[in-house]
């Protein structure tokens, strides 16, 4: 009996397929979660006295309607803690900044974070021999530093 190894690969691809369908409905159910978690929490922050409000479905309704630089800048004064540029960009859309038309983000978001240390807006501490972490300057007498709070 011969062996059709198209149908035993198309019967394995649709499996795996299915089961990547449900691990990506698991994790956007986690990351909707997490997402109003983070919104909640940046909306009571005690430090500072601000108080940002963050629309629930603002990276979909709005469509980059600040600029690059001060999309980043929003994000350290919103957060408040010490971040890494990867923590950066994957906090921009919950501020409501687009970056579905941006190929590669983080290069941009490296330079951006040196031009605010440089003007006094953010500072940076190095967290390993190859990483940085930023924060708003403001905000770096209250925030604590540690390597569990910016370990990406």
């Amino acid at each position: 009996m011969a062996i059709d190894y198209h149908q035993q690969i198309m019967k394995d691809s649709v499996a795996e397929f299915s089961d990547l369908i449900r691990q990506r409905r698991k994790l956007d159910k986690k990351i909707a979660r997490l997402q109003k978690m983070v919104r909640w929490a940046a909306m009571r922050s005690s430090e500072g006295n601000f108080r940002v409000v963050i629309p629930p479905d603002a990276a979909k309704t709005q469509k980059t309607p600040i600029g690059f630089t001060d999309a980043v800048r929003h994000v350290l004064f919103t957060y408040r803690i010490w971040l890494s540029p990867v923590l950066v960009r994957d906090l921009l859309p919950t501020i409501g900044f687009d970056t579905d038309s941006y190929k590669q983000l983080l290069p941009s978001i490296h330079v951006i974070l040196r031009r605010l240390v440089a003007r006094g807006e953010a500072l940076e501490s190095k967290l390993s021999p190859s990483g940085f972490v930023y924060i708003w300057a403001s905000g770096a007498n209250k925030a604590t530093h540690s390597a569990s709070g910016a370990d990406h």
